[in-house]
């Protein structure tokens, strides 16, 4: 079987530091935090696109909260409504990989539809060209 070679590539800039990460293999199961499956699976069928929860933002915003859930001292896990605070300010790109010679390789990719929700719900800024 062939490796995966991503599509996308997204960056988040959240409290002064950046975080970048690729679109999952559709091989495997994403590793989505809870907070972010269960909004992704909320949305109407109208945002819902047949790759949800492979994307890039998605891995970002599920390795954010993942991080907000050790930093709790409780069981319980980080909501969206929580995390808002954390994501103040934040902004995201995301770039398309395409193979060498490619004249999309490193061309601004606007966020799919059920990104687009979650990025603003979160209140995070997506940066286009």
């Amino acid at each position: 079987m062939p490796e995966h070679v991503p599509m996308t590539a997204a960056s988040l800039l959240v409290n002064g530091k950046i975080f970048s990460q690729t679109d999952l293999d559709a091989d495997s199961d994403p590793d989505l935090h809870p907070a972010v499956a269960e909004f992704l699976q909320q949305l109407p069928a109208a945002q819902r696109e047949p790759f949800m929860g492979y994307c890039a933002e998605t891995a970002l915003i599920s390795d954010q909260l993942w991080g907000l859930d050790q930093q709790l001292t409780s069981e319980r896990r980080t909501t969206l409504a929580d995390a808002t605070g954390h994501f103040s300010g934040a902004a995201m790109v995301t770039r398309k990989i395409r193979p060498q010679g490619d004249p999309e390789h490193g061309r601004h990719a606007k966020p799919c539809r059920s990104c687009a929700a979650l990025l603003e719900r979160l209140g995070i800024e997506v940066v286009d060209e």
